[in-house]
């Protein structure tokens, strides 16, 4: 789009350029005047901010605010380009191209520079006990519309918007269905209006789960009883296995105490004592006959 000013002297060219992307305006002084110089301004709401100049004297002079973030890209009195290497937030806005010209002065031109952010849209339905939710949300800058191709009748509209700290603005369309089964296996398209450009995303409904609390309790409590069941087999088993390791215990320790005194041991045993009381007393009644005589 060009504009020009109200002398017809000077045409401008307005942008619209994405976010975070390189961006340039454009000036053109249409008369025969000689330039001294040319200086671009960012126009502010007291008064306006030199940003760069450019004369065959001194060349480009860039401002200490804006070095590494602008440049003079034409190099040429009457016709001049200003590029902004990465847009920012901060470079949407207006900006004057003042041609210092040798006989008439200071003649000027506007070009307005806007920022835009391609829209991100996501589309989504969820069931409900009682309804069905479908929801279309997109972010954008500037902020985008909403439209809907839905059929069907107990359909009822919201919508909510946010603003981002990052320049965009989110909105959200929920359509709120009454009767979720009647919308089953039909398409639902999601058309979103951004900068005179038309978004559609299309989706199928399918058949989903409803959300039911007796349904719910029901799951519950199976879920608890096999929860029992399992706990009650668990038990009984490792009660058996207890019983078991305690019988194999008993045997183990009658096993045990047959080999430690099995029967022809013991009578050695009893012959081996006896043996050694006669002994004894064979001793004693020695020691005391030597005594008597």
């Amino acid at each position: 789009m060009f504009s020009h000013d109200s002398m017809i002297k000077v045409v401008t060219q307005n942008e619209k350029m994405p976010l975070n992307t390189p961006a340039s305006l454009r000036c053109s002084l249409q008369n025969s005047e000689e330039v001294l110089i040319v200086t671009w301004q960012k126009v502010k709401p007291i008064s306006p901010e030199n940003m760069v100049t450019f004369s065959k004297n001194h060349g480009v002079v860039v401002q200490p605010a804006y070095k590494d973030k602008i440049n003079i890209t034409q190099l040429e009195l009457k016709n001049s380009t200003i590029t902004f290497w990465n847009t920012t937030l901060e470079d949407e806005g207006c900006y004057k191209c003042l041609f210092n010209t040798f006989g008439s002065g200071k003649i000027s031109g506007t070009a307005c520079l806007t920022l835009s952010v391609q829209p991100t849209v996501f589309l989504h339905y969820k069931f409900f006990e009682d309804h069905l939710n479908i929801t279309c949300s997109a972010n954008a800058r500037p902020a985008p519309v909403i439209f809907w191709k839905v059929s069907g009748s107990g359909i009822e509209n919201s919508t909510e918007v946010l603003s981002h700290p990052n320049g965009t603005t989110s909105v959200t369309s929920i359509l709120q269905v009454k009767d979720p089964k009647s919308q089953v296996g039909k398409e639902v398209v999601c058309q979103v209006l951004h900068l005179g450009k038309v978004t559609s995303i299309t989706q199928t409904v399918d058949k989903g789960f409803w959300f039911s609390v007796p349904l719910l309790l029901s799951i519950v409590s199976l879920v608890i009883l096999l929860v029992l069941i399992s706990i009650l087999l668990y038990w009984k088993r490792h009660r058996n296995q207890d019983r078991g390791k305690l019988s194999q215990e008993v045997q183990r320790r009658k096993q045990m105490i047959f080999l430690i005194a099995p029967p022809g041991a013991q009578e050695d045993r009893n012959k081996g004592w006896q043996q050694c009381v006669c002994l004894l007393l064979a001793g004693v009644l020695e020691h005391l006959g030597g005594h008597f005589l």
